[in-house]
């Protein structure tokens, strides 16, 4: 179970407000072929001791019989709720069916962003599911925008 992640940005003039994009090209190095999805994760270092319920509950939409939440908004928010947000990037896909990729072969996507603040802006980890055998992997990196 290995796979190699390659990353890049094609613009690297980002703006506050205007969309930009993260290519991937995820190589499945096993012999083994997988069926991959792809969520974008939550912050797991941040104190989440103090929590909002309706901020941090998911809205949930169903596709295909698949469930995708966003976390971090709610109905009632009228944008003054700050707790437990990522202040830094808007992500515009949380969560991208890949499909089946064979063994020794990759796939590319994108992942679609807004900035919210200038500065340093760090993306989000991310996990890929592999349905066929029912395991998650958590792609750390260290891929910062200007």
């Amino acid at each position: 179970d290995a796979f190699r992640v390659d990353m890049k940005v094609s613009r690297t003039d980002v703006k506050l407000g205007e969309p930009m994009v993260v290519s991937l090209r995820i190589f499945n190095l096993s012999l083994e072929p997988r069926n991959l999805m792809l969520f974008l994760a939550q912050d797991e270092h941040r104190d989440l001791t103090v929590r909002d319920e309706s901020v941090n509950s998911a809205v949930v939409s169903d596709l295909n019989g698949y469930s995708f939440g966003v976390w971090g908004i709610s109905g009632e928010d009228d944008g003054t709720v700050k707790l437990n947000r990522d202040y830094s990037l808007l992500a515009v896909d949380g969560g991208l069916a890949l499909g089946e990729i064979f063994g020794q072969h990759a796939v590319d996507t994108e992942l679609r962003f807004v900035p919210l603040r200038e500065g340093c802006l760090k993306v989000p980890f991310w996990k890929l599911y592999d349905k066929t055998n029912g395991k998650w992997y958590t792609c750390a990196h260290n891929l910062r925008l200007l």
